[in-house]
């Protein structure tokens, strides 16, 4: 950034730097004119325009905050940093209702296939095992990452059993066996 009285390096993500370009040509630079060049969704450019404001490297030309499609921006000529190389973060935004139940699936679906894994792990390597001493050691195993429901546990037995990776032994009908 050669425009300030003293030379700074910033470290910027591609759209942040997409958004800073558009300044070469013009000092301010309207909303419109910046999804033009950039041929971002609005939602993208709104979050990276944020993250410009947030550092203080534009300035909005709008006494409200909200960034609407009649915003403009303007370089922050008297931009002023400690230190000489700085990185400019992602302006953090909240996950709306439905990120947050699909980031929460997710993270469900992923916890299950460890629970299998470690199922069938266990079952693996002692051939058989009663159903307390599994769920015990399932328990113990996967305490490290998170801390698993003996609900959620025995559902992944079940599914496990579908999936013909174990099986009820014929000998009882609270003890599991691997199926080779």
């Amino acid at each position: 950034m050669n425009y300030l009285g003293k030379p700074y390096v910033a470290m910027a993500t591609t759209y942040q730097m997409a958004v800073l370009l558009a300044f070469n040509n013009s000092e301010t630079v309207s909303y419109k004119e910046l999804q033009d060049s950039t041929q971002m969704n609005e939602k993208e450019l709104t979050k990276t325009i944020k993250s410009l404001l947030d550092v203080k490297m534009i300035n909005h030309d709008s006494e409200k905050e909200a960034i609407d499609a009649q915003s403009s921006f303007s370089l922050n000529m008297n931009f002023s940093s400690k230190r000489k190389t700085f990185k400019i973060t992602r302006s953090m935004q909240k996950d709306t209702p439905r990120e947050m139940e699909q980031t929460r699936s997710a993270v469900d679906e992923d916890r299950k296939m460890c629970l299998q894994a470690a199922i069938v792990r266990i079952i693996k390597a002692r051939k058989v095992l009663r159903h307390n001493a599994l769920i015990q050691e399932v328990i113990r195993q996967s305490r490290a990452r998170f801390n698993p429901s003996i609900s959620i546990i025995k559902k992944c037995i079940e599914v496990l059993i579908d999936k013909q990776y174990i099986e009820r032994s014929q000998a009882s009908a609270d003890e599991y066996s691997y199926v080779a």
